[in-house]
């Protein structure tokens, strides 16, 4: 008989969502450590406004920040929030798409999010992290895939989908995190800019 694994989420989504439970326990484990180098992978609006000015080092620092900042959590409830739907919907793109074009859409949502975020918040010192901007691509590639099928209850998701994200994000936009219990502000830039970018890197396979 067969073995059974025992998490059932195919690799790439279940070893990053690893690493983004060891660097949050990292983070609170070992902060005097783990905070530094958290704080590197963090993006700073600022330091692109002032990125033709840094050493060489510094400069590839920051825009390998553009990737890194999505596995940065600091709070339980950002950590939890983003856990649960990159398992669910990242789950799915991962087995649709495969290695190759899932790791695409990844990078390029992730990229696409925190560059959204950057230009909206030009020169703030406030950081970026989380991988909101990522599983917002994912959620947008699912709604893309669900649209193009001939399944009514996955289209009527799908709408749910995109009518949920429109309206959270503009209460985001509105309220910050006291929308959801949470003392600070919410990237929701960062979170359109990841949902676009889903939407053009989900566009399903051609026959």
């Amino acid at each position: 008989m067969p073995r059974q694994p025992i998490f059932n989420v195919p690799p790439i989504t279940l070893w990053l969502s690893g690493v983004m439970i060891a660097i949050f326990a990292a983070l609170h484990l070992l902060p005097d450590v783990a905070y530094p180098v958290a704080s590197r992978m963090a993006v700073y609006p600022a330091a692109f406004a002032d990125l033709d000015q840094l050493p060489p080092l510094d400069m590839l620092t920051v825009v390998a920040s553009l990737v890194f900042y999505a596995l940065v959590h600091i709070e339980p409830i950002h950590l939890i929030a983003n856990l649960g739907f990159f398992l669910a919907f990242g789950s799915v793109c991962e087995r649709h798409y495969g290695l190759r074009r899932y790791t695409v859409l990844l990078l390029g949502t992730t990229v696409a999010a925190a560059l959204v975020q950057v230009a909206a918040s030009w020169g703030s010192g406030a950081p970026l992290i989380g991988a909101s901007g990522a599983v917002s691509g994912c959620i947008a590639a699912f709604c893309r895939l669900a649209l193009t099928r001939h399944d009514p209850a996955g289209r009527r998701l799908a709408l749910n989908l995109i009518g949920f994200t429109i309206i959270a994000n503009a209460l985001f936009a509105l309220m910050g995190g006291g929308f959801i219990g949470v003392d600070a502000q919410i990237a929701w830039q960062a979170h359109i800019g990841g949902f676009l970018a889903g939407l053009v890197l989900g566009a399903p396979r051609r026959a």
